[in-house]
Formats: structure tokens, C-alpha cells, sequence
């Protein structure tokens, strides 16, 4: 039995958007809060005018349906295909049964393993449907990563496609699993995967043959799936709170963990993100080239059409800048969301300049952090309104701080330098590490949120959840920043990026937004090596702008000297073309601090130079 859309929901689809951009946040704490909370790095942002969504992702999609039935929701210009809600609820609703008809259960997880096309959304909200929990996966991923994860979360079952450019999953998971092979479709039985009984199988075109497609022993095609012929069977119950996905952390910081986020918790990082930048029209045609499976992606390239009813535009499977500038042009898209590597492909594209993409009004950008010349040269390089920053994690939701449009008329420094506000509802603060007290304003220490976006826990680790998240429901970010009296936040470093070199901590973060003023330098990122008489040094790696010429080591020793403390110039500073990245975007420093360990040990090397 599905819960009634409450009558404010259901009489007209502006009504449900109408708590998200009718009125602005106030700039001041709610009464209730003493005077003496203004002293320190402690804010809740005003919640005037707004209120929580509580639907379920099926909710939703039946009232688009009813009410904006032909408008479409998502379009994927690589393979031709356009998606209405009307065309959506339908396909939806059709996996879905097929999935109940299969014996899937409310609770079950089935992990997702797909680039950016349309079978990743139907799947996801299929299962969001009917409560089956969703596993999304990295398709990058290979057999150990693979295996690991299928076992952490006791998958039923896994949709992905034969390969993803150079991995072939249909043989990486026969390896895992050779009993695959063998078996009939939904009747797997395996030894090293024992809860898995269903691979699912999916084309990049979207063809699918008739009939039964007989390459892939033991597996259903997605064509089978995809049309309902089966016996119709009734929903389970599912409530906005429920388990719905399982995010993988990146895990840097040791084996990944699963984060389980619910619908509640996605549904509101729109409705309320979308409030807080203040720029509600100007995401009505989203160009989103960030994978689904990382949250960001999930957050704008699958849900955002549920609670905004916009048009998302993901230009291709894999990422390709000139996809994306074609989309722009071609969809006329008004917003752009992506890391800020995303930024930098699209600024120094040779065929750039040969598109019109005048149609941008506002970039977002997340998943890693950037500098402030770089947010002033996106905006000016691509004349937009405004771009905003955005801060979350896996934990929560990609949700946390965020700029707001006003700020680049209101304060600078806010706009371009800081991470921003709170979402409302969510409450922010900066604790000592040591002590867990709130630190006074303009004070580094380690951010905490509270609030509707924190995950429910960490998948079948009771003691590692204890360790994030502590009695009163505060998560522990491991992010190290400052706050302002104003209530904005700037980010410093990660907790676990932090160099220690004679006793003295240093923030890398500090050093990358002092060299990056550098005329020729177009990015730069600090990390820290090991050093046996100082504990740790410095070094940095440089990406000079394409048309300089003739700087050197030297010349950034120079620029360095008498303008920053003798301890924070990078004893070594190396020239590169581009940064190790991961596929959502993050710069990996751990890879460059390996590079580095092998470069020092295979001294000279052509474009790395000792300064200090």
C-alpha cells in the first residue's frame, strides 16, 4: 500500500517547489539561539519559508507524471535517447515488477554497476520504488574491488555491461565467480559469492534483440527486464527513511566503507541546495558530466528531476570535454555542474571557442576543493551569473555548505574563497581535535554537521559508525577549516593531509592558495613526503599556464621568499602537464606523494628541482 501524496503535493507540481525559492534566508540566528552562540564557529542557517520534503523518489515521479507527463526529464545526446516523466514512471514501474517477479525483497541489495546512461537512473529509481537497496559501483572497478564489495553488502544481484571501455566485467566477475558460466539465469550458485543469484546484463545502445541474447552464460539481458509480461504483483510499503543506497568512501583512508543514504536525506540535498544558492531557474536545463555513481552525480544527474523538475543533460558515457561543450550548445543548457577538473578541460579546450555556450547562466562546482582565482577565471572565461561552491561528502549526502548567488554582489571573499553556509536545517560547527570544544571564530579546527543529510550508518560496521558520528549525532569530517562571524566556512585541508615538518603543522591548502597568484601558474597542489630529519618536507606539483615560457624552480623560490614563512616553501617543486585523478574528479595526492618517494630515489629527474 503506497502513503497518500499530501493534498499541498498534489494539487499542482509549483506547489511542491514553492518551499525551495519563495523567500530569501535571513541573515541573522533564529531568536532561540543565545547571543553568546554568535561568539563562536558554531551556525545553523535561518530556515524562513522552507520546510523538509518528505516523499518517497515513487511519490514523486507518479505526481510528474500526472502533471508534466511530456516534458522531459533526462537526455543523453551521445546515444539519441530522451526521457519524459511520463516514459520514465512507465519504464520504472515495469523493471520494477520484473524485479519483484525475479524474488527480489524490500531490503535486498542489488548493486548497480553502469556509466552514464539511461538503464543507470531507471534501475535506481526501480529500486528505489520498491525498496530493494541500491549498491552503486565504480564501473572502473576490477576483480578484487568487484568481489570485495559484492561480499560487504551480500548482493543479490548485479546489472552492468559486458565492458566499460578497456574492463570486461562479464569476465572479471567469471573470475570471481565460475560458476556463472555454468548456471542458469537467476539460479547462480557460487562459492566465493554466495548471496549472489542474478547478473544482469545491458547493452551501451539500449538495442536489445527479441530474443534471448546467448553470449553471456547464466545472465539476463536488460531487454528481458525491461517490458513487463509477468504477473503483477504489489509493492512493498517504503518510507522516505529507509535504506536506499549504498556509496562507497574512496577509501583513502583504509578499506572503504559503505555509507547508506536514504531517499529523505537525497531528496532534501536538492530541495534545500537548490533554496540556499538562490539561482533556482538557472538550473532548469543541467548539463551534469559527473558520473552517477559518485554522489555528486546521483544528487544532480538522477534525483535533481524528481524534486525540481528540470531537465538534466549527460553528455556522455565516459568523460569527454568536447561532449560536453557539444551538449551545451546543443541543449542550451543553463547550468553546469562538476569538479573543478571538469572546469579546467572545458577553459583549455582548443575547440572551446568554436561552440556557443552563452546559454550558461551558472556553474556548480564540487567534489574537491579549488581556489579562488580559478572560481573568478571560470566565471569571467564563460561570462556566467554566478558560480557557486559547494561542499558535502559521501556521508552526507553531498550535502553541507554552499555559496549563494548574492555573495559575489555582497562579499568576495565569500563567494570566491569560501565553501559558504550551511543548508538549513543543518548545523555546522568547528571543534579543537583534541578537546572537541568549539573553537572561536577565525579559528582552524575540525568541521561537524548535524543534521537530515548525516548517513544512517556505515553498512554492517556498528564500531566504525560510533567513530564518525558520536552520541548527539554529530559527524566527524576529518576536514580541517575556519569560520567566519558571518557563519562562512573556508576550508584548510584534510585532517589526514596535514604536514608536520619540525613539530610545526602545516596546512598544504595555504601554500596551493598563495602560489596559485603566481602569473604563470595555472594549478598547483602541496603535499607532504617523509624525511628523516625533519619528519616531513614540502613539495609542489606546478601546471604552468600554456602560454608561459622560461619560468623556473627558481623563479618560484624568488616568488616565495620574504612573502610566506621560510617553513612553508616546498623544499622540492616539480612541473607537470596534468594531475592523477580519480573518475570522479578528486586530485590524488597519495599517487604523487608515491611518484614522488620513486623520484627521489632515481635523482636527477628532467622536471623536478630542489629550491629550498
Amino acid at each position: 500500500m503506497t502513503r497518500a501524496i499530501s493534498k499541498r503535493y498534489a494539487e499542482t507540481l509549483e506547489s511542491t517547489l514553492s518551499t525551495i525559492h519563495r523567500d530569501e534566508l535571513e541573515n541573522t540566528l533564529p531568536n532561540i539561539i543565545h547571543p553568546a552562540h554568535e561568539k563562536i564557529s558554531y551556525k545553523v542557517t535561518p530556515n524562513k519559508g522552507l520546510h523538509l520534503l518528505y516523499e518517497t523518489f515513487g511519490e514523486r515521479i507518479d505526481l510528474l507524471a500526472k502533471v508534466k507527463p511530456n516534458d522531459e526529464c533526462f537526455i543523453f545526446p551521445y546515444s539519441h535517447r530522451r526521457i519524459t516523466f511520463l516514459e520514465l514512471k512507465q519504464r520504472v514501474d515495469e523493471f520494477a515488477q520484473n524485479l519483484l517477479n525475479l524474488g527480489f525483497l524490500k531490503g535486498d541489495r542489488l548493486a548497480i554497476m553502469l556509466p552514464d546512461i539511461p538503464e543507470i537512473n531507471i534501475s535506481i529509481l526501480a529500486c528505489a520504488s520498491i525498496g530493494v537497496i541500491v549498491v552503486l559501483m565504480n564501473p572502473a572497478y576490477q576483480q578484487v574491488e568487484l568481489e570485495y564489495m559484492l561480499k560487504r553488502t551480500k548482493a543479490k544481484g548485479i546489472i552492468m555491461m559486458e565492458s566499460v571501455k578497456n574492463f570486461h566485467h562479464y569476465q572479471i566477475l567469471s573470475n570471481i565467480c565460475p560458476e556463472l558460466k555454468h548456471s542458469i539465469k537467476g539460479g547462480i550458485i557460487s562459492k566465493r559469492l554466495p548471496d549472489l543469484r542474478h547478473v544482469i546484463m545491458v547493452n551501451l545502445n539500449g538495442k536489445y534483440e527479441s530474443h534471448v541474447d546467448t553470449r553471456y552464460k547464466g545472465t539476463w539481458s536488460y531487454g528481458e527486464l525491461d517490458k513487463f509480461n509477468l504477473t503483477h504483483l504489489p509493492k512493498p510499503d517504503v518510507e522516505p527513511e529507509d535504506p536506499f543506497v549504498l556509496l562507497f568512501t574512496s577509501g583513502t583512508t583504509g578499506v572503504p566503507k559503505a555509507a547508506v543514504v536514504s531517499q529523505f536525506s537525497l531528496q532534501n540535498t536538492v530541495n534545500l541546495g537548490s533554496a540556499l544558492h538562490g539561482s533556482f531557474t538557472s538550473t532548469r536545463i543541467m548539463c551534469s558530466p559527473v558520473p552517477i555513481f559518485h554522489t555528486f552525480g546521483l544528487v544532480l544527474g538522477c534525483i535533481s528531476p524528481l524534486i525540481l523538475a528540470n531537465k538534466v543533460v549527460l553528455p556522455n558515457y565516459v568523460n569527454d570535454t568536447l561532449s560536453t561543450i557539444k551538449s551545451i550548445q546543443k541543449e542550451k543548457c543553463s547550468a553546469l555542474n562538476g569538479a573543478p577538473f571538469i572546469y579546467s578541460d572545458l577553459l583549455s579546450h582548443p575547440k572551446r571557442h568554436e561552440y556557443d555556450l552563452s546559454s550558461l547562466e551558472i556553474a556548480l562546482v564540487g567534489a574537491s576543493s579549488t581556489h579562488s582565482k580559478f572560481v573568478k577565471l571560470i566565471k569571467d572565461e564563460l561570462e556566467l551569473k554566478s558560480v557557486i561552491i559547494g561542499y558535502g561528502m559521501t556521508e552526507t549526502a553531498s550535502a553541507g555548505t554552499m555559496t549563494k548567488v548574492s555573495d559575489a554582489k555582497d562579499c568576495e571573499k565569500h563567494a570566491y574563497e569560501s565553501i559558504g553556509v550551511p543548508f538549513p536545517f543543518t548545523e555546522c560547527k568547528v571543534v579543537d581535535q583534541k578537546t572537541g570544544h568549539v573553537v572561536p571564530h577565525d579559528t582552524d579546527g575540525e568541521l561537524w554537521m548535524r543534521g537530515y543529510h548525516i548517513m544512517k550508518c556505515y553498512w554492517d560496521e556498528p564500531h566504525r559508525t560510533a567513530e564518525a558520528i558520536d552520541k548527539n549525532g554529530w559527524f566527524k569530517t576529518g576536514d580541517i577549516v575556519s569560520m567566519d562571524k558571518d557563519g562562512y566556512l573556508y576550508f584548510k585541508s584534510r585532517a589526514r593531509e596535514l604536514v608536520v615538518k619540525n613539530g610545526i603543522n602545516i596546512y598544504p591548502a595555504d601554500i596551493e592558495r598563495f602560489l596559485i597568484m603566481h602569473d604563470s601558474i595555472a594549478n598547483v597542489y602541496v603535499f607532504g613526503y617523509p624525511d628523516e630529519i625533519t619528519g616531513e618536507e614540502l613539495c609542489a606539483w606546478i601546471k604552468l599556464k600554456d602560454d608561459t615560457e622560461n619560468v623556473s624552480a627558481n623563479d618560484i623560490l624568488e616568488y616565495c621568499k620574504d612573502k610566506i614563512a621560510v617553513f612553508k616553501i616546498p623544499k622540492y617543486v616539480k612541473f607537470v602537464k596534468n594531475f592523477p585523478i580519480n573518475v570522479t574528479g578528486k586530485v590524488q595526492k597519495s599517487e604523487m606523494r608515491t611518484h614522488m618517494l620513486h623520484d627521489l630515489h632515481n635523482m636527477p629527474i628532467d622536471n623536478l628541482w630542489k629550491i629550498n
